[in-house]
């Protein structure tokens, strides 16, 4: 199973996010969750759009390139209008992206985010909220929501749900997961699931 830890951080100190860190991580049975790629992006004047991207081979396409760079630029700009950062350095808050059902030929039908909190520095994280895009007849497109208020500001409207598609899509982009997970037997695979 694969799964992407994002993390945003206002390391600036001026409440808004201006560093956004991808970890990409790939579980196998009972072994402890695999780092295989990490990804940084900085919006160093707070415009919600980041002026550096180091995403080495993000895709995993072979190459290092524009590409790469612009899925990164792309993943991170949703992301910051999520408001889910952390101050300074700290990473108490993470949100978990994973494809969480295949159709029966291994391609993703279902994106989770879960927005998870430590709570206090001794507690394990907890699932705070959580949202889903669904692809229901299997052509590839994720055509259903959560109604979900994942910018925070008390409305699950269509910015929501624009936002979540953008989200999910952005992962899907990254091409992080793994069709083999389609054949664990039905078990659903979620993102209270994953180790944070």
């Amino acid at each position: 199973m694969r799964y992407l830890k994002a993390i945003a951080q206002d390391r600036s100190g001026n409440g808004v996010a201006d560093t956004i860190l991808l970890h990409f991580y790939e579980r196998s049975s009972n072994q402890p969750d695999d780092l295989v790629h990490e990804a940084v992006a900085v919006d160093m004047n707070a415009d919600g759009v980041t002026d550096f991207q180091f995403a080495g081979d993000i895709n995993g396409d072979g190459s290092s390139d524009i590409a790469d760079k612009l899925l990164l630029k792309a993943f991170a700009g949703t992301f910051l209008k999520l408001h889910w950062f952390n101050k300074g350095e700290s990473s108490q808050r993470v949100l978990v992206l994973m494809v969480a059902h295949y159709t029966p030929k291994g391609s993703p039908n279902a994106v989770e985010l879960g927005f998870f909190d430590r709570l206090s520095p001794v507690r394990k994280p907890t699932l705070i909220f959580h949202a889903a895009g669904y692809d229901g007849d299997g052509n590839g497109v994720l055509e259903s929501f959560t109604r979900t208020d994942v910018n925070k500001d008390g409305i699950a409207d269509n910015a929501d749900k624009e936002l979540i598609r953008s989200m999910c899509n952005s992962f899907l982009a990254f091409k992080w997961y793994d069709g083999a997970d389609a054949n664990m037997s039905g078990r659903r695979q979620g993102t209270d699931q994953c180790v944070i």
